[in-house]
């Protein structure tokens, strides 16, 4: 019984004394008040980059509607930048595998050269939608520019075969029609005399062309392939990184970055309904930043392309490597207002070595203390009813002192 109650007392007094465990928050949840039923997230289906082999006909699944907002709305801090700009005035071209009109975050806005009208994949309709998908009522899911125009270019086959001469033509085709802004479904070869002729339109047409810097997936049947080539230096070429600003060790690989954006975890209409999909890849951090082109073209009409790939860059977060998309910053050319930065999302380059000895000493003194209390409760539960047991009483000093 005694051992019972030193050991109570013990566990009482640590509970007491020791911090209470801290609840980690998943980055990737929706927000408070975001409206996602009960405050639970919702499972969708995932976007493929092609419709695999063996597979018939083209993705009809119309995704699951969701009302929360992805991740990526706080991390880019649209919200702020929308009272800025919108995009309103621009076009933006995503050179892929077509852009369905069908989505209402896209009605009305999606013009189509030749056959890219029909998207068989998919893929192209959530890059649509990631760059300039509507704000509609009922839904936290938005592009990053919600009234710019899309031009949609086929640049792969129908079903999302790779093709690297339809990819430069598609881009020089969207220069040509006038597209302020091109994105690319997968890297460009910036050594490639195709791509070069492309880049020339592009620059002739004052288009500003922003890239993959590495594939989305490795190749069919492959378990890891090679980089990506080097993209055309006057192309911007992005990386994708997750809610924490790193990017997967297993992602594939590429030659070289300029920036990076949000790619891992996405959110975005389908080709058919209203409902949503997620995917993940550099084409889709690709597009996130194009359509913060869009945002600063809309802003300052009289920059020319190199100077919004300029502001882009020096617009961005610093980080450890490669700089960090920041739209409110590339528009303003100032950093985000402090309330609207983004807490667990943003890149924290954190120092090699840091001195923690006096975090160290606190915690050794509250232990210390802690144990001292453990061991008076301990000896006072074990001794003390041993000595009432006995009719022990308090000595008296007066009484003593007679006595000597």
């Amino acid at each position: 019984m005694r051992r019972r109650t030193t050991a109570l007392l013990s566990l009482v007094t640590l509970a007491a004394v020791l911090p209470a465990p801290t609840a980690l928050a998943d980055p990737t949840a929706p927000a408070a008040g975001s409206g996602g039923a009960g405050g639970g997230a919702t499972a969708l289906p995932g976007m493929p980059d092609r419709i695999p082999q063996g597979q018939d006909g083209c993705t009809t699944h119309r995704g699951r509607p969701t009302p929360a907002a992805p991740w990526t709305r706080r991390a880019l801090g649209l919200d702020q930048v929308w009272k800025l700009s919108q995009g309103r005035g621009t076009t933006v071209a995503v050179v892929g595998t077509g852009v369905s009109a069908a989505p209402a975050v896209l009605a009305g806005r999606v013009t189509a050269l030749g056959a890219a009208g029909k998207d068989c994949v998919g893929r192209g309709t959530f890059q649509a939608g990631l760059v300039a998908g509507a704000s509609l009522p009922g839904q936290g899911f938005a592009g990053v520019a919600p009234a710019a125009r899309i031009l949609a270019v086929r640049g792969t086959g129908e079903r999302g075969e790779p093709d690297p001469a339809l990819l430069a033509a598609g881009v020089r085709q969207a220069a040509e029609a006038g597209a302020d802004v091109i994105t690319v479904t997968a890297p460009l070869d910036g050594s490639a005399p195709a791509v070069r002729a492309a880049m020339a339109a592009a620059a002739r047409s004052d288009s500003l062309v922003i890239v993959p810097a590495a594939a989305d997936g490795a190749p069919s049947g492959a378990a890891e392939g090679p980089p990506a080539p080097a993209p055309p230096p006057e192309a911007l070429a992005v990386l994708d990184t997750g809610p924490q600003g790193a990017r997967n060790p297993a992602a594939p690989g590429y030659t070289r970055a300029d920036l990076t954006a949000p790619g891992a975890a996405l959110i975005g209409p389908g080709p058919a309904g209203d409902g949503k999909w997620t995917a993940s890849g550099s084409s889709l951090a690709a597009a996130l930043t194009a359509g913060a082109a869009a945002l600063v073209r809309s802003y300052h009409p009289k920059l020319r392309a190199d100077e919004v790939r300029e502001r882009l860059l020096s617009g961005a977060y610093p980080g450890a490597g490669l700089p960090a998309l920041d739209p409110y910053g590339a528009v303003s050319g100032i950093a985000r207002p402090a309330a609207a930065a983004p807490a667990k999302e943003r890149p924290v380059a954190l120092p090699e070595q840091s001195d923690t000895s006096g975090a160290r000493s606190t915690s050794l003194l509250v232990v210390a203390v802690s144990l001292g209390t453990i061991l008076v409760v301990a000896f006072a539960a074990a001794v003390l009813p041993r000595g009432r047991a006995r009719n022990w009483r308090p000595g008296r000093y007066e009484a003593d002192r007679r006595g000597t």
